[in-house]
């Protein structure tokens, strides 16, 4: 019983902390949220849960279903649009505090394993904390949203295997491939990062069956998101989630005709290594030098044992055999993302800060086979190492507190509330950005790029963009001339509209002095779409 009250405490800890480090936006107006810490994409699912509450359906513009969603997040968000009109900042700001909570129990999770590892109270508490306070971690959960949520379910799934290999049985087994799924939900890339972790299941022989109904279980979630994808749009796989990768790919050949495939594929391996790259700069130094610290501990540790021929328990190993699995994960997501996809945004890569929290964790347990002594020493020493990069992580998070992540979108809320005033009330605007336009203004906005919308990315990768512009009767364009008008940047859309439309006719720019994408002198465009 006195257990579960710490537990409660150091949740309700966890979350006053969680919202401490966040409060600066938790309390700021709208306009410095969408320039601070909320991409347009996460307006994507504000605009959606409007839709569903006016009977709609799981719709973004009110006809073409929405895809490219990861459904739990969408559920979760639900409640909180139901008694607010559409463009409101409160059901925002409730989102903010919703991931907030998340992010919480993700730190809660993270010292709840490392206690079961390590039996320490202090150093389960400066796990999570270090979670917590991680500059990256802090706005990448208020970016993506879902970040938050896939971490919390990322850490619960951990937890899920750390419970089933201390006392195997078929219903723990069951319980983590529920984690497993409810993780997909999440977030669907999330299972390449659990795969291989996932993996320990085979060290022992009597868990042979117990990995298969947890394997099972995992491939009937992707097989039921599949379904429902296919019930939704005619597709087993949405087209949507590869329709800006497959905008690189093509522009990047267009730009290059004479290129082999062997330059292709080192293109792909250059982007996956500025991915790797990115990731570093991302997590910075003090996570960086914590990893590096365990990372050694382990190296160390690992050359004692095969120097004395004395070999660790399954139960002290096993911990660090499961962080490398985790390892192993996020490697294979950077691959995926970066080598593949072309497309590596840094909130994919957040779990990154969960695996080296949890190292330091993982070492102690290995280090406790040593003897008392030892133990307790090296408990002291990644205390410390711990609470030292939480302390310079903190003083990072000051440091980065007023620099906003997205200047140029205050451009794109102005031009929302300029289109109001400006268009008819029924008028059908495209815009490949769409998401900041769309939530602040009662005109139907189309999106075009094919995020969330699997008829435009069909319609782009036929080279019949234009076409299915006529068909949905868009008389409007909203966005940066770089997406549409022909240039050679990569995001450009332009030679994929099909036929020889002529170039919208400029109505009227919305520009900020200093603000502008992909360039600071690049101001948004409203333009008329061309008749034929």
């Amino acid at each position: 019983m006195r257990d579960g009250w710490r537990w409660l405490a150091l949740g309700a800890g966890a979350f006053v902390l969680s919202a401490a480090v966040r409060w600066n936006w938790l309390h700021a107006h709208f306009g410095a949220l969408v320039t601070g810490v909320l991409p347009d994409d996460a307006f994507y699912y504000f605009e959606i849960a409007h839709r569903v509450w006016a009977g709609q359906g799981v719709t973004f513009d009110g006809t073409a279903p929405a895809t490219g969603l990861h459904l739990l997040w969408l559920g979760l968000l639900l409640p909180l649009f139901a008694f607010h009109p559409a463009g409101s900042p409160a059901p925002v700001v409730a989102s903010l505090w919703l991931a907030t909570a998340l992010m919480a129990v993700a730190s809660t999770l993270v010292a709840r394993i490392t206690w079961k590892w390590t039996k320490r109270w202090d150093l389960a508490v400066a796990t999570g904390a270090c979670l917590t306070v991680n500059p990256w971690v802090v706005r990448e959960s208020l970016n993506g949203l879902e970040t938050a949520l896939a971490l919390a379910f990322l850490a619960a799934s951990v937890l899920g295997l750390l419970r089933y290999t201390e006392s195997p049985s078929r219903p723990r087994a069951m319980a983590l491939a529920g984690l497993l799924v409810l993780t997909l939900l999440a977030r669907s890339d999330a299972l390449v990062i659990l795969a291989p972790a996932c993996g320990v299941l085979l060290l022992r022989r009597a868990w042979w069956r117990d990995a298969a109904v947890v394997a099972g279980g995992a491939g009937a979630g992707v097989a039921a998101l599949s379904l429902l994808n296919w019930v939704r749009t005619g597709a087993f796989l949405q087209s949507s989630a590869t329709a800006v990768p497959w905008l690189f790919h093509a522009n990047w050949s267009r730009l290059h005709p004479e290129a082999s495939a062997a330059q292709a594929h080192e293109h792909g391996w250059d982007v996956f290594l500025r991915a790797l790259d990115s990731t570093e700069v991302f997590l910075g130094e003090p996570l960086v030098h914590l990893l590096l610290l365990c990372a050694a501990g382990l190296v160390v540790t690992g050359v004692g044992h095969a120097v004395s021929r004395r070999s660790p328990s399954l139960d002290s190993a096993l911990p660090a055999a499961l962080l490398v699995g985790l390892a192993a994960g996020l490697l294979a997501l950077h691959f995926v993302h970066g080598y593949v996809r072309w497309l590596p945004r840094p909130w994919y890569f957040v779990p990154c800060a969960l695996l080296v929290c949890l190292a330091p964790a993982a070492l102690a347990r290995l280090w406790q086979g040593g003897g008392a002594a030892r133990a307790s020493l090296a408990g002291v020493l990644l205390l410390g190492a711990t609470t030292l990069t939480m302390g310079r992580d903190l003083e990072r998070l000051r440091v980065q507190w007023d620099v906003p992540s997205y200047p140029w979108q205050a451009e794109m809320l102005a031009t929302g509330l300029a289109l109001v005033e400006r268009l008819p009330a029924d008028a059908v605007v495209g815009a490949f950005n769409a998401g900041i336009i769309a939530y602040v203004t009662p005109q139907t906005v189309v999106n075009l790029d094919g995020v969330v919308n699997e008829d435009a990315a069909r319609a782009l990768k036929r080279h019949a963009l234009w076409a299915y512009m006529r068909e949905r009767h868009m008389e409007y364009l909203a966005d940066y001339p770089a997406m549409w008008r022909p240039s050679e940047f990569i995001h450009c859309t332009w030679p994929y509209w099909g036929g020889s439309p002529p170039l919208p006719q400029e109505l009227f720019r919305v520009d900020f002095p200093g603000l502008g994408w992909p360039s600071p002198s690049d101001p948004i465009v409203v333009a008329r779409l061309p008749e034929s």
